[in-house]
């Protein structure tokens, strides 16, 4: 049965994360005051920690899976900037490991946590320590055919390496059309590259900042507001039964042929999106 390879130091898992650096990530995320381009990295880095930290164990951190995380944007002059997002000791990099991902942040940045206390059901803050990977970047147009394009060229190459290893899965997050042509036959052809466990997966997620009300994971395009939200529609890959059971587990209610796609999301609807493909994954539950 496709997809259901288990994911191991032998079978390594790979998640690749296509970044809209565009300047329209400038703008405000749903009803909030906060920017996407400061949400995404947020949630991103928040995800990177999580992984890292669930590949730990008694002899360090379990090299079980290869990370990309790209950004795509253009000069002033209109030329597209395709380029990792990592920085410091991981810059330059395409695809890291876990390991790498989770002995060499940027920077360990200390934050306030607000939490309810136990004991009084107060709001309290505590400080607490977040490492970053990520930083916020929001300039240019929108390149979208040349990032699945190179998207494609570095997935071919990992699974010629490792060709029986659960499918890569490629989770875009974007706020706008494409500036460079129809990205759908490019998106196709990045999902028509399979290992022998099936083919590539790519979830799309559309930030909005307007408080409109989100969609995820539809079955048809059916209400659909413009080209756009069809055009993500057309680009995401139908969810592997196991993606489909688990998302009916936490509550989505899911139709059958169900894609793996959000529209309109807030940073709640984007965090349940960048879990999804990690929890449903065979060996990463």
């Amino acid at each position: 049965m496709a997809y259901s390879q288990e994911i191991s130091r032998h079978n390594k898992a790979c998640f690749l994360f296509l970044l809209d650096q565009s300047y329209s990530m400038e703008e405000p995320l749903g009803a909030s005051q906060n920017r996407k381009c400061d949400e995404l990295a947020s949630a991103l880095n928040g995800w990177l920690q999580n992984m890292a930290i669930r590949a730990s164990g008694d002899s360090g951190i379990k090299d079980w899976m290869d990370i990309g995380v790209f950004g795509y944007r253009t000069d002033q002059a209109g030329n597209p900037i395709i380029e990792s997002a990592l920085r410091g000791p991981l810059a330059g990099r395409s695809i890291v490991s876990i390991t790498d991902i989770g002995m060499n942040p940027i920077r360990i940045d200390q934050r306030m946590q607000v939490i309810p206390d136990e004991e009084t059901g107060e709001v309290i803050q505590i400080p607490c320590e977040v490492p970053v990977w990520v930083d916020p970047v929001a300039e240019g147009g929108t390149p979208m055919c040349h990032m699945f394009y190179h998207a494609h060229e570095l997935l071919s190459v990992w699974i010629q390496e490792h060709p029986y290893s659960f499918p890569p899965i490629v989770v875009h997050i974007t706020d706008g059309e494409s500036q460079d042509g129809d990205p759908v036959p490019y998106a196709r052809a990045l999902t028509s590259l399979a290992t022998n466990d099936g083919n590539v997966l790519l979830f799309n997620c559309h930030l909005s900042m307007a408080a409109n009300d989100s969609f995820m994971f539809p079955a048809a395009p059916t209400g659909f507001p413009d080209q756009l939200a069809y055009n993500l529609f057309e680009m995401s890959s139908i969810l592997p039964e196991t993606f489909y059971q688990h998302a009916v587990m936490e509550g989505f209610p899911l139709q059958p042929g169900a894609r793996g796609m959000a529209f309109n999301a807030d940073m709640v609807c984007l965090i349940q999106f960048l879990n999804m493909g990690t929890q449903a994954a065979p060996g990463l539950r």
